[in-house]
């Protein structure tokens, strides 16, 4: 695309903008074209690189994965000792531990706490979230959420399909979760969370699932692996050993 400036003909290429001296990524372009306003670029807002992240209360850990391979990027300490979900939406990341029953949302660079928030009840096990809304899973309650993105208040709550509900997160607007008394993993309604599918997990302990844009990921606490799985069917496409031996937590951002 092309426009004048300074007399010149430019081919502008990343739609980047000065605004407020910050240059910021716009959704859409719109130039006046024989009277109408047309779009002539677009582009995903934020972010600009889907990353992955795991959590393993073996070691206490939380991890950038690889998207391809799943191998370790780099690792940081967790907020306290029991951490049991991580996942984001856009370009916002958040973790949870049932040692502490706090929320956090995390540096998606450092993955260090930015906010801590009490969770809604005493055993959280699962947090992620799909393009712009944000979930969570109880063991205790047996209950999914969904929460304030910022407050990390709950917004909604529903009974979970079983009865240990451990891992729950999304890609774009699919949400996901399961549950470790089952062996299943489940897609979930974003508004109502009734379930839509249910298929068997890899193996006999699944403890946490979520994505990146249109990739699908799951640990199983029982084979200590990590999993990409089919968005659709659920069913395995790669299998790789998790970092350390309690796999507790997957989900990524974009």
């Amino acid at each position: 695309m092309k426009f004048g400036i300074d007399g010149v003909n430019k081919n502008i290429k990343s739609g980047l903008v000065g605004i407020g001296g910050v240059n910021k990524n716009l959704k859409e372009v719109y130039v006046g074209i024989g009277g109408v306003n047309r779009l002539v670029w677009s582009a995903v807002v934020a972010g600009g690189v889907d990353r992955l992240y795991h959590c393993d209360y073996g070691t206490d850990k939380n991890y950038e994965l690889n998207i391809d391979t799943l191998a370790t990027i780099s690792t940081a300490s967790s907020p306290s000792g029991l951490p049991f979900g991580i996942g984001g939406i856009n370009a916002r990341l958040y973790h949870c531990d049932s040692g502490t029953d706090k929320n956090y949302e995390l540096n998606i660079d450092t993955l260090a706490t930015i906010n801590t928030v009490n969770s809604p009840f005493t055993s959280p096990f699962g947090i992620g979230g799909i393009s712009d809304r944000l979930y969570h899973c109880d063991f205790g309650a047996n209950k999914n959420y969904e929460l304030n993105i910022d407050t990390l208040a709950t917004i909604n709550t529903a009974a979970s399909p079983s009865t240990a509900p451990t891992g729950i997160g999304g890609i774009n607007n699919r949400l996901y979760h399961c549950d470790r008394d089952t062996d299943y993993n489940y897609e979930l309604n974003i508004n109502t969370l009734a379930t839509i599918n249910t298929v068997n997990s890899p193996s006999t302990y699944p403890i946490g699932i979520g994505g990146v844009n249109d990739r699908l990921y799951h640990c199983d606490r029982g084979t200590n692996k990590n999993y990409e799985l089919n968005i659709n069917t659920l069913a395995t496409i790669n299998i790789v050993s998790s970092p350390s031996t309690v796999p507790s937590g997957i989900g990524g951002v974009k």
